[in-house]
C-alpha cells in the first residue's frame, strides 16, 4: 500500500519521531514523508511511535489509494494538530471565553489538593514515637506496637487542633515554632487498654476531614471487636469510633504498661520540630487560608471531595515511599526515620522528609486530577466503530449508533445510564462498543471499560472486540486473575506489621495478568505511575476488558492502595457491565457500590443482558443516581437540576428518556419491558420444554441416583430421535447437553449412566465438564467442546476429531455427544447443542441454559428440544432448601414445593424466554416470583430486617469498611490449593502440594478410582492427564516437572471434613467427593 505520513511534531518529539520515519519511508518535505509498505510494516510504524511517542507528539498516516482518494489510517499523538480527515489546518480562530469543559468544572479540585496535602503534612507524625522508631532500628523488637502509628497521628493532629475552630488552626498551621511542639504534647490524648474514644468527637469539620484522611491513609476504619448493627450509623464517627476501628494490635497479650507508655513518648519531638517540614506547613497554610471554598468543601458529607482527597494522598504516598530519599526535604537536625528500603533493610527515608515530600505530591496530584482524562490515550476516528452494518439481523445496531450520537454531548453534562437488553446471538458485545464509541467526543477519543463476572467470557470478549473492530494491542488491554489461564487460552489460539510503610507496596495484585502490548501513558499522572507498569498498563489502555474482580476493588479494597487503580479506571474511562444478573445474589451488593462510586467518578454506564429482572435494574440505577448527584454538585452543572439520559436497547430499536429520579426510571422501564415482551412473544419458538417426573424409590442417594441416571437415559434417546443429524454416510449424530446442579451428584450420576448399556446401535459418548479439573485438563475440555459446539456452519461437525474418529470406529448406527456438566456451561461459553436436560434450581439457570441450545443455527423444533426434570437431587434426597447453591431459596424463603409440576405455569416451560425474568412476578411463576421476592429484599427494600444494597448510599457508610465486611464480594469457604506433578516425562503424573518451605510432597488425599463402561458407552474430549501435561511442557517450552505447577493446578474446598476424608478422582471424571 502507498502511505503518505505527515508530522506535526515540535520540540524534542520532532527529533525522535523524524528518527522512526527516516528508517521507513522517504521523505517528500521537511514534515512529509511517502512509501510502498505492507499493511504489517504500517502497524509496525505506528507501535514504535506510540512507544516513544510525547506530549508533542503529531503524525498522521494516508493511505494512497489507486482510484485517487486518500483515507486517514492512524494519528499517534496530539490529535488535535489534525482535523477529522487528518488534513492540517492552515489557520485557527480562537475565543478568549472559559468552555464548559470537564476540567473547568472542577470547582472543587483545589481544595481536593489542599485537603490532601494538610493530611500529607500530618499522616505520618506518629511515626516519630519511641515504639515505632524501635521497631524500625532494632531487629529484635516487634514489628508491631500497641497503637498503629495512624491512630498515633490522629490524636497528635487532635492535639494540634485544640479547641481552635477551622480557620484559626489554618492560620497557625503557618506560624509554629520549635517551640509549639512541647504544648502540643502537652494536649494529646493517650490511649489505653481502659480509655479510648473518638477523635471526631471535638474536632470542627474540616479537621475532622483531614483527620479522617490520616486515619484512612492505609485502611478505611472497621470496628474490628464486635458485631455492632447499622442503628445509630449516623453518629459512629462521632461516638463509637475508637483505636479498635483502626486496629487491634493493643488488645493481644505479651504488652506491659511500659509498652503503652512507650507508644505515647517521642525521644525526638514530633516533625514540628523540623525547619524543613514547618516551611512546608506555612506555604500550604497560606493556599488554605487564601482557597474561599476550602471550608464549603472540607465536609465530611462531601464524598467526592473526600474520597478523591484519600486517592491523592494514598497515590502520593505510595509513589514518596517507593523513591529514592530528597535529602533537601530533611533537617540535618531532626534524624527521625519513617521507613527502610523493602530490599536490603537499609533505613531510608526521614520524617520530616517523607511528610514533606508526601504533602508536595499529594497538592500536585489534586490539581492534575481534572485533565487526567484528557491526556491519556484513547480511540479516536476508528473506521470500524462506524462502519454501519449490512446483516438485517445486526441493523438494530446502526440505530443504536445513531442514538448515543445524537446524545453525545448530552450525556456528556447530564450523564448516561444505558440498558442493552437485545436478545441471545443479536451481538450485545459489539453493539454495545459501538454505543461507547458514538457517545465519546470523536475529536478527543473514546476510553471505556467492559467488566464480566467469568475469566474465560472476558477473554472471548477482547478477542472478539480485537478481532471484529481490528483493534491493535495497544488499543485494547485483557485483565483477567490468571496468566496460567491466559497462556493456556493463547495455546490454541497475625498482629499486623508496622514497621515499614506498606505505602511502598505494589498497587497492582501480583497474579493479576494483563495483556497490553502499547506504550505505556498515564498523561498527566505519568511521574506518579511509572514505577508500576501493571497499574500504569491498566490505566493507559483505551479499552479495557476484565474480570470485575479487579474493577469492584474500587469500593471493596478497604486497604493496602488496592482500591486506586480501579477508582483511576473509573474517573478516565465509561463503563459497559456484561450480564450483571449473573453475579450470585450475596455479590450484588459489591456490584451496587461500584455502580455508585461509577456515578460519583462521573462514568457513562451500559448495562447488557438479556434477562435483567427489574428491581436488580432498579437497583443498579438507583446506586448509581446517588452517585451521580454527588458528581454533579462536584464537578457538573450543579445549577441545572438532574436529568439523566437514560437509554433502552434491543434489537427492534432504542428508546431515549430523559430522567430525574428513580421513579420515573421504574416507569420507564417498565414501559419498555412490556413492548418487549409482546416482541419476544412473537418470535418463533426455539426453546421447546417439557418437564419429565422424577420419582425415586425412596431419598437414599443410591435410589435417588439410579432414578434421576434412568431418567436422563430415557429422556437422551427420546431427544436424539428428535433431533439427530444424519452423516452422508448414514449414521446419525446428535450432541447434547445435561446440566447438574452441583459437581459430587453429577459425578455419581455419570458413574451411573456409564453403566447403563446403550440400546442396541446405539453408542453414548460421554464428557464430564466443571470447575474440578485441574486447570490445563479444563482448557483442554473447554477447546474440544468449543469446537463441537461451534455450529454456526453445521456442517463442519463431520470433521471435529472426536466425532469423526467415532464414526469410523465405532459400528453403531446411532451417535449421541453428551457433555455431563454444571453451571459452568451456562454462561461464558458460545454453544450450539441440539438438545439438553436440566437439574432444575432456578428460574435463572433454566432460561441461561435454554440458551445454549440452537443458539448458532436457530432452528425451530417440531419437539420438544429441552427437557427439565421435575425436582432436582437435593429436593429428591428431602434435603430443604431444596434450590440453593446454586439457587434463591433459603430458610427464611421456602417453597412450598420442590415439584416443578406445582411450580411452573405450562406457558414458562413449553416456551421458554426471558420473560419470567424481565417481567414483575405475576404469582404464577413460584421460581420466578421466589427471585423477584430475594432481589428485591436484598437489593432496595426499607422494611427488610436484614442488610441491604441500598445502605451504601442511603447512608453515611463510605468512610468506613463496615459493609464491605458485611457483605464481601465473592466470599467463599476456604480452599486448598494442589497441582498434577511430573518427576520425569516417562513417569506418570500425580496430585502434590507445596510444603511450608517451598518443597513439592504428593498428596495422600486424591485417591485413583475405576469406572465401569456398559456396552454402548465411551468417553469423548481430551482427559488423559500426562498428554496433556506432555503437550504443554513442548508447546511452553518448559520443564515437565515444572509444566504442573503453573498449568495444572486445581483448588478444593477446605472443612472440618478434610482431615479425615479423601478426595476422588478420575481423569475422566475429574476430581470429586462420594455423596452421602
Amino acid at each position: 500500500m502507498n502511505v503518505l505520513i505527515i508530522s506535526r511534531c515540535t520540540k524534542r518529539a520532532r527529533e525522535e519521531s523524524c528518527r522512526i520515519l527516516d528508517q521507513f519511508a522517504e521523505r517528500t518535505g521537511d514534515a512529509a514523508w511517502q512509501t510502498i509498505i505492507t499493511l504489517e510494516g504500517v502497524n509496525t510504524l505506528r507501535r514504535l511511535l506510540r512507544k516513544t511517542a510525547r506530549r508533542n507528539t503529531a503524525v498522521a498516516c494516508h493511505w494512497l489509494k489507486k482510484n485517487g482518494q486518500m483515507e486517514l489510517l492512524w494519528i499517534v499523538g496530539n490529535i488535535r494538530r489534525f482535523n477529522a480527515q487528518g488534513r492540517v489546518p492552515t489557520n485557527r480562530t480562537t475565543q478568549t471565553l472559559i468552555t464548559n469543559t470537564d476540567e473547568h468544572r472542577w470547582r472543587c479540585a483545589e481544595s481536593i489538593a489542599l485537603l490532601a496535602a494538610i493530611a500529607g503534612l500530618f499522616h505520618d507524625f506518629g511515626k516519630a514515637g519511641f515504639c515505632f522508631q524501635e521497631s524500625l532500628t532494632k531487629k529484635t523488637a516487634k514489628s508491631y506496637q500497641p497503637y498503629r502509628h495512624e491512630w498515633v497521628s490522629v490524636r497528635l493532629f487532635q492535639a494540634f487542633v485544640g479547641e481552635q475552630h477551622d480557620e484559626q488552626w489554618l492560620a497557625k498551621l503557618g506560624e509554629l515554632s520549635a517551640d509549639d511542639d512541647a504544648e502540643l504534647l502537652a494536649r494529646l490524648r493517650k490511649d489505653n487498654p481502659c480509655y479510648s474514644d473518638s477523635p471526631f468527637r471535638t474536632l470542627p469539620p474540616l479537621a475532622s476531614v483531614v483527620a479522617w484522611l490520616i486515619l484512612s491513609h492505609h485502611r478505611l476504619p472497621e470496628n474490628l471487636r464486635g458485631d455492632n448493627v447499622l442503628e445509630g450509623c449516623q453518629s459512629w464517627l462521632e461516638n463509637q469510633l475508637n483505636a479498635d476501628w483502626n486496629a487491634v494490635n493493643h488488645i493481644k497479650e505479651g504488652w506491659r504498661d511500659v509498652d503503652f507508655r512507650n507508644v505515647w513518648v517521642f525521644p525526638s519531638g514530633t516533625p514540628v520540630q523540623s525547619r524543613v517540614w514547618r516551611e512546608k506547613a506555612r506555604q500550604i497554610s497560606r493556599r488554605a487560608k487564601n482557597a474561599a471554598a476550602l471550608k464549603q468543601w472540607g465536609q465530611m458529607d462531601q464524598l467526592f471531595t473526600l474520597h478523591m482527597a484519600r486517592f491523592c494522598l494514598m497515590l502520593a504516598d505510595h509513589f514518596y515511599s517507593s523513591s529514592h530519599p530528597h535529602p533537601t526535604w530533611q533537617d540535618p537536625d531532626y534524624c527521625v526515620w519513617a521507613n527502610s528500603d523493602r530490599k536490603n533493610g537499609t533505613l531510608k527515608q526521614r520524617v520530616d522528609e517523607h511528610l514533606t515530600g508526601v504533602a508536595h505530591h499529594a497538592l500536585l496530584l489534586g490539581r492534575q486530577l481534572a485533565r487526567v482524562r484528557s491526556s491519556l490515550p484513547a480511540i479516536a476516528r476508528h473506521k470500524g466503530f462506524r462502519e454501519r452494518s449490512g446483516n438485517p439481523l445486526y441493523h438494530w445496531q446502526n440505530k443504536a449508533w445513531d442514538v448515543a450520537a445524537a446524545l453525545r454531548e448530552r450525556s456528556r453534562e447530564e450523564g448516561f445510564f444505558g440498558v442493552n437488553m437485545a436478545s441471545t446471538g443479536c451481538g450485545k458485545t459489539f453493539a454495545n462498543a459501538r454505543i461507547m464509541y458514538a457517545l465519546a467526543d470523536e475529536q478527543e477519543g473514546c476510553r471505556f471499560t467492559v467488566a464480566m463476572g467469568l475469566r474465560t467470557l472476558t477473554l472471548q470478549t477482547g478477542d472478539a472486540l480485537r478481532n471484529r473492530l481490528k483493534l491493535d494491542d495497544d488499543d485494547l488491554a485483557v485483565l483477567i486473575g490468571s496468566g496460567a489461564v491466559k497462556q493456556l487460552w493463547q495455546k490454541e489460539k497475625e498482629p499486623e506489621p508496622d514497621r515499614d510503610s506498606a505505602s511502598a507496596k505494589a498497587l497492582s495484585e501480583e497474579q493479576q495478568y494483563v495483556h497490553y502490548e502499547g506504550s505505556v501513558q498515564t498523561g498527566a499522572l505519568e511521574k506518579w505511575l511509572s514505577g508500576d507498569r501493571k497499574l500504569s498498563a491498566l490505566v493507559s489502555a483505551p479499552v479495557l476488558v476484565t474480570t470485575l474482580d479487579h474493577l469492584i476493588s474500587a469500593t471493596e479494597g478497604v486497604r493496602g492502595g488496592k482500591q486506586l487503580p480501579a477508582m483511576l479506571r473509573l474517573l478516565t474511562s465509561d463503563l459497559v457491565l456484561d450480564e450483571p444478573d449473573d453475579f450470585d445474589i450475596a455479590d450484588l451488593h459489591a456490584v451496587c457500590r461500584l455502580m455508585n462510586w461509577a456515578g460519583m467518578l462521573g462514568t457513562r454506564v451500559l448495562l447488557s443482558s438479556a434477562t435483567l429482572p427489574p428491581d436488580l435494574i432498579q437497583a443498579m440505577f438507583a446506586a448509581w443516581l446517588a452517585g451521580r448527584k454527588v458528581w454533579q454538585a462536584s464537578c457538573g452543572a450543579s445549577e441545572k437540576p438532574m436529568n439523566i439520559c437514560c437509554v433502552w436497547f434491543d434489537e427492534k430499536g432504542a428508546k431515549v428518556e430523559h430522567i430525574a429520579d428513580g421513579r420515573s426510571f421504574s416507569i420507564a422501564h417498565k414501559t419498555f419491558v412490556e413492548q418487549r415482551a409482546a416482541m419476544l412473544a412473537a418470535k418463533p419458538r426455539l426453546h421447546f420444554g417439557r418437564i419429565s417426573p422424577v420419582s425415586p424409590a425412596s431419598p437414599e442417594v443410591s435410589d435417588v441416583i439410579t432414578c434421576v441416571a434412568r431418567a436422563v437415559h430415557t429422556e437422551m434417546q427420546v431427544l436424539h430421535h428428535a433431533h439427530k443429524e444424519t452423516h452422508p454416510g448414514g449414521k446419525t449424530v446428535s450432541l447434547g447437553l445435561v446440566r447438574f446442579a452441583n459437581i459430587d451428584p453429577l459425578v455419581a450420576v455419570a458413574k451411573a449412566l456409564m453403566a447403563i448399556p446403550s440400546p442396541q446401535d446405539v453408542c453414548i459418548h460421554y464428557c464430564v465438564y466443571h470447575a474440578r479439573h485441574p486447570l490445563a485438563v479444563r482448557s483442554a475440555i473447554e477447546k474440544c467442546l468449543d469446537s463441537a459446539f461451534t455450529r454456526h456452519q453445521p456442517d463442519t461437525l463431520w470433521q471435529h476429531p472426536d466425532i469423526a474418529k467415532a464414526l469410523n470406529l465405532r459400528p453403531e448406527k446411532h451417535h449421541l455427544f453428551v457433555v455431563l456438566g454444571t453451571s459452568v456451561m451456562e454462561v461464558g461459553r458460545d454453544w450450539d447443542s441440539s438438545w439438553g436436560i436440566i437439574e432444575p434450581s432456578s428460574m435463572r439457570s433454566i432460561i441461561q441454559f435454554a440458551g445454549r441450545i440452537q443458539r448458532h443455527r436457530r432452528v425451530v423444533p417440531e419437539n420438544e428440544n429441552l427437557v427439565i426434570l421435575s425436582s432436582n437431587i437435593k429436593a429428591l434426597r428431602k434435603r430443604s432448601p431444596a434450590f440453593c447453591k446454586p439457587g434463591f431459596e433459603n430458610k427464611d424463603h421456602p417453597l412450598a414445593s420442590h415439584d416443578l409440576r406445582e411450580l411452573l405455569p405450562p406457558q414458562d416451560y413449553q416456551t421458554i424466554t426471558a420473560l419470567p425474568r424481565i417481567l414483575p412476578a405475576n404469582g404464577e411463576n413460584k421460581l420466578a416470583e421466589l427471585e423477584h421476592m430475594r432481589l428485591r429484599e436484598e437489593l432496595l427494600s426499607s422494611k427488610s430486617r436484614q442488610i441491604i444494597a441500598a445502605n451504601w448510599w442511603r447512608k453515611p457508610l463510605t468512610w468506613n469498611a463496615w459493609l464491605q465486611r458485611k457483605t464481601p464480594f465473592r466470599q467463599s469457604q476456604p480452599e486448598a490449593r494442589f497441582f498434577l506433578h511430573m518427576e520425569e516425562e516417562e513417569s506418570e503424573p500425580y496430585f502434590a502440594f507445596h510444603t511450608e518451605n517451598g518443597n513439592i510432597k504428593a498428596s495422600d488425599k486424591f485417591v485413583l478410582q475405576d469406572v465401569e463402561y456398559a456396552e454402548g458407552t465411551d468417553r469423548w474430549g481430551c482427559t488423559d492427564y500426562r498428554q496433556v501435561l506432555l503437550a504443554l511442557a513442548d508447546a511452553q517450552q518448559t520443564e515437565i516437572n515444572r509444566v504442573g505447577e503453573i498449568f495444572g493446578e486445581i483448588s478444593v474446598p477446605v472443612n472440618e471434613e478434610d482431615v479425615t476424608s479423601d478426595w476422588r478422582y478420575h481423569p475422566w471424571l475429574g476430581v470429586y467427593r462420594d455423596i452421602n
